[in-house]
């Protein structure tokens, strides 16, 4: 094959690639947000396009967030069982940091019922762009007898959405179900700390 015939099939490669990249971020938010695609996308931009950027940004990460060496920001939740189902209404976040270059977050909410090496307990809330004082107003449900709900740690994770690069972690919250009355309603502010991921 010629020179001549291989750049018009790389051309043609190019452009085909390039509307199924298009179509794929028009596709449903579970599909173009997915794990997968962060998975396949994130590493090359982050370590081909912007390797001074990313570093930047990572050295930023552990500047950013921290006030007397604690995480800024608080977390609304509350928490239910009832007829099988525990409830996690996910309320607002108040008091988040700026980014480093001085934008207001766009946050989600990351939940687990830890312990789940599955991860098959993971609940996300949707994204609300660009506020330091979000709210998300969502209902996570897990259909679990009490039991084993009782036995679980519950997890709630705020993060920074980034379409070009991983996305951050702002700080999270971790109760113990096991001494929490969840026949009766809980609802609490709880400060963001730093937790492991």
């Amino acid at each position: 094959m010629g020179r001549s015939n291989i750049k018009q099939v790389a051309q043609k490669r190019f452009h085909e690639i390039s509307l199924f990249v298009k179509s794929l971020f028009l596709c449903a938010h579970e599909i173009a947000h997915s794990d997968l695609v962060y998975t396949f996308f994130h590493p090359l931009l982050r370590d081909q396009q912007y390797p001074d950027d990313y570093s930047k940004k990572v050295k930023d990460r552990t500047d950013f967030q921290y006030e007397s060496g604690r995480l800024k920001g608080q977390l609304k939740l509350s928490l239910l069982y009832s007829k099988g189902v525990f409830c996690v209404m996910v309320h607002h976040a108040r008091g988040l940091p700026r980014l480093s270059n001085n934008q207001e977050p766009s946050t989600y909410v990351k939940v687990y019922l830890q312990p789940d090496v599955q991860k098959s307990t993971k609940r996300k809330t949707k994204v609300v762009k660009k506020n330091c004082h979000p709210s998300f107003m969502e209902m996570l449900e897990y259909r679990m007898t009490l039991e084993i709900i009782k036995t679980r740690r519950l997890k709630a994770t705020v993060w920074n959405y980034d379409a070009l690069q991983e996305n951050e972690f702002m700080g999270g919250v971790e109760l113990d179900l096991s001494s929490l009355d969840l026949a009766t309603e809980t609802s609490e502010w709880y400060p963001l700390v730093n937790l492991s991921r």
